[in-house]
């Protein structure tokens, strides 16, 4: 193909482009990208970059860029070299097959939404098979996916296949310490929320700790020593049990995520508390000892 025949074809796409958008939806001009990678990474401002990495090929290829408002868009090589390329809609394509892996790059505006508080991010991608991740600032280790928590502390950032998905987090919330004493002891209970909490209580013959809330729709994270109420746990919310999700346990503690539909009375129930523990501990000493000297009566028997 001579030069002169290459210009015209590239003017010739970039003209149907450009004159017929709803066209190029229509219209396959390349095969679909490849994906390697795709990387979202949001600021604590709530900017958003994206990356695409995009496999070589021997024909041309359209990438589908994620739906928002595209800006500082840079089609490039490993070597930083510029991909020529035509974009139509929220697509580009490009001119020539690429030879190498290329990264389409660019920044990502009105997507993110703060209201009351919380960021959220209406997020729908199915275009790669390995999926998409996403990349949060270090200050950040809870967010909620389609209303599910969702701890990051200890990982790089959160994979989404087959992405659909409601994302919300909070920055800088809250976090409200109430510590119940008993026997001489201390448990620090923590609860994050944008929610304003009233007349904490423990009650060990319930075997519940127990607030109030003064708002509707708003998450609730409590932190709670296993050692002053054991999981698993029943919620509820003026006596009408609601849905909970209890995650990230350790050892010591469990964290527990609520959103209840109003404000009202909380309660949630452990299955045993302090000092259940230090009651039956002896107890359960004295059986074992027993059984013991049963054992070595019968060995010494025979």
């Amino acid at each position: 193909m001579t030069k002169l025949l290459k210009v015209v074809l590239v003017l010739m796409i970039i003209s149907i482009i450009s004159i017929t958008p709803q066209a190029f939806a229509q219209i396959s001009f390349g095969a679909p990208a490849e994906h390697v990678s795709i990387r979202v990474t949001i600021e604590e401002n709530g900017d958003v970059r994206v990356v695409h990495v995009v496999k070589k090929s021997n024909e041309n290829v359209q990438v589908k860029m994620l739906p928002g408002t595209i800006e500082n868009l840079q089609v490039v090589d490993g070597t930083g070299n510029e991909i020529q390329h035509a974009v139509g809609g929220d697509s580009i394509i490009t001119l020539f097959p690429p030879k190498v892996n290329f990264g389409v790059e660019y920044d990502l505006r009105d997507v993110l939404i703060l209201k009351d508080g919380v960021w959220t991010w209406d997020f729908l991608y199915t275009e790669s098979k390995n999926g998409v991740e996403f990349y949060f600032p270090d200050k950040f280790d809870l967010i909620f996916v389609n209303d599910r928590p969702v701890r990051i502390v200890n990982a790089e950032g959160m994979r989404c296949h087959g992405c659909d998905m409601f994302l919300e987090y909070v920055i800088d919330e809250p976090i409200i310490l109430n510590e119940v004493e008993w026997e001489e002891q201390k448990f620090p209970v923590s609860i994050r929320t944008l929610d304003e909490i009233n007349s904490f209580h423990f009650d060990q013959p319930r075997r519940s700790l127990s607030f109030e809330t003064t708002q509707e729709d708003r998450f609730i994270t409590l932190i709670i020593p296993l050692e002053l109420l054991w999981n698993p746990y029943q919620v509820y919310l003026d006596d009408q049990k609601i849905l909970k999700h209890e995650f990230s346990q350790n050892s010591t503690h469990v964290w527990l995520n609520i959103k209840p539909d109003n404000a009202g009375t909380i309660e949630i129930i452990g299955i045993s508390a302090i000092p259940e523990f230090s009651i039956l501990l002896p107890l359960v000493l004295g059986i074992t000892i027993v059984i013991g000297f049963q054992a070595k009566n019968k060995i010494n028997l025979h």
